[in-house]
């Protein structure tokens, strides 16, 4: 397995809130895949993240490490969600006398030949099989609750004012129960995990030819240039692994 990562400020923010993170067996062979994106401004989302990239890396090191069955991952992390929400709002309570603190937050562990995900928010994780691009995974947003509800198009998605609103996030409230994804890895299979600094401001099929046809050392490198080519509205993070 390969991968190519990288993360950016972009162009308009002052500091990169995004973290991530790539866990390595004991054999150096990447077996989780973590990134998330800090809100709430000053140093909050940063440390936001931070928090819940360090917790995250260290159960999914404990799972690879204890062979863990799906079950059991998904209880594992349900509970270490929990615990990172608890430590955001007290990290916030403590530090920054009550200011919004959160993050998102995508997870993926391979166990079984098979790709667990775990996801809050407004990352993605997307799938590139067979030469198609397809997102396995669904915002928590505003905007994604009109587009499913079949109250706007996914065209007019992309330009509402409100697309950044996130309605599931770790650190704002007590919701913190993710969606799980359960995703058989074919060999072949490529995987981008990426912050809303990429899809935001380049498109699925233009992210889709970068994968395919850069070399896989400058996908990272060459998917943040091209975003910020379209304006850096925000930052970026790409995380991409060859299966």
């Amino acid at each position: 397995m390969r991968y190519s990562a990288l993360s950016d400020v972009g162009l308009k923010r002052e500091k990169n809130e995004d973290n991530w993170n790539i866990v390595l067996d004991q054999n150096n062979n990447p077996v989780g895949f973590i990134i998330a994106d800090g809100m709430g401004g000053h140093f909050a989302g940063e440390e936001a993240s931070r928090i819940a990239v360090e917790e995250m890396s260290s159960l999914v090191m404990e799972c690879i490490s204890n062979n863990t069955a799906t079950d059991q991952i998904i209880d594992l992390i349900v509970g270490r969600f929990r615990e990172i929400n608890d430590k955001i709002m007290e990290y916030s309570n403590q530090n920054l006398g009550g200011l919004d603190s959160g993050t998102t937050l995508s997870v993926g562990v391979v166990l079984d030949n098979k790709l667990h995900i775990a996801h809050i928010g407004d990352c993605r994780v997307y799938l590139v099989r067979d030469g198609r691009i397809s997102r396995i995974t669904q915002d928590h947003s505003y905007v994604a609750e009109l587009v499913k509800g079949g109250l706007i198009s996914s065209d007019e998605a992309e330009h509402h004012p409100d697309r950044n609103f996130i309605t599931r996030a770790l650190g704002f409230k007590n919701n913190s129960m993710p969606d799980f994804y359960i995703s058989p890895i074919l060999p072949g299979d490529i995987y981008l995990f990426c912050t809303d600094g990429l899809y935001e401001d380049v498109d699925d099929q233009e992210i889709l030819q970068v994968i395919l046809n850069e070399p896989r050392e400058k996908v990272a490198e060459r998917l943040v240039e091209m975003a910020k080519r379209h304006g850096g509205s925000d930052n970026i993070t790409v995380i991409v692994a060859w299966m």
